[in-house]
């Protein structure tokens, strides 16, 4: 007997015995059945009974969704990066370190508003994408699925990881050396901060799951 057949018999002994496709769902699944196989299965028998194929779901926007997703991590990169360049400049004014002296040159001024020109324009830009993305999402729950959300995602998830653990090898490093200042716990900590955010928001939104019935049409 083939393991088609045996999936076949499957559902017509479950079915005879009044099970419903949700619970015929869970009794695959308790087995380890991948839930992609599961609903590969019922559209598989759907098709065997009715002779009517299961039409094939058509990604549609994926050149947009790639677009969606690299404005908002560029702009994402950009505003953070201008965050912590300003909160930075901020810490050299306010607190005093005794192995550098604590001088706010003119051209820190400068750099300050480059960076407070990023902020000011990349956050917006960020905002609004994301509240696009987000109504996107809302509409079409399918997309929590796709590749291309995933891989960008898990792209920013990664950058995030490397900031993070950097800034602790870094003040680790400069702990045993003896050379920690209160100025530079306060950068340590900003990056912190900042990059520990982008990595709670980001993975968060890796848990959202689309609803079975739409990933299933996938």
């Amino acid at each position: 007997m083939t393991p088609r057949s045996d999936v076949q018999e499957f559902f017509d002994s479950a079915r005879s015995r009044g099970a419903t496709d949700e619970v015929i769902v869970g009794l695959l699944r308790g087995r380890g059945w991948p839930e992609e196989d599961v609903y590969r299965a019922l559209a598989d028998d759907f098709e065997a009974r009715s002779g009517l194929p299961v039409p094939a779901y058509k990604r549609s926007g994926s050149a947009k969704d790639a677009f969606l997703y690299l404005l908002s991590f560029a702009t994402l990169a950009t505003w953070t990066v201008g965050l912590g360049q300003v909160v930075f400049a901020l810490i050299d004014q306010w607190i005093s370190d005794p192995v550098s002296p604590n001088q706010f040159y003119a051209n820190s001024y400068y750099q300050m508003a480059g960076s407070l020109a990023s902020l000011i324009v990349a956050f917006p830009v960020y905002l609004l994408t994301m509240r696009f993305i987000t109504r996107e999402l809302a509409l079409h729950p399918e997309k929590l699925e796709s590749s291309i959300r995933k891989w960008l995602t898990y792209i920013a998830l990664l950058v995030a990881a490397a900031i993070l653990v950097g800034d602790l090898i870094t003040f680790l490093a400069f702990f045993l050396r003896g050379e920690l200042t209160s100025r530079f716990v306060a950068k340590v900590a900003t990056a912190l901060v900042i990059a520990g955010g982008v990595f709670w928001y980001y993975m968060g939104s890796l848990s959202k799951r689309a609803p079975r019935g739409e990933a299933a049409g996938e």
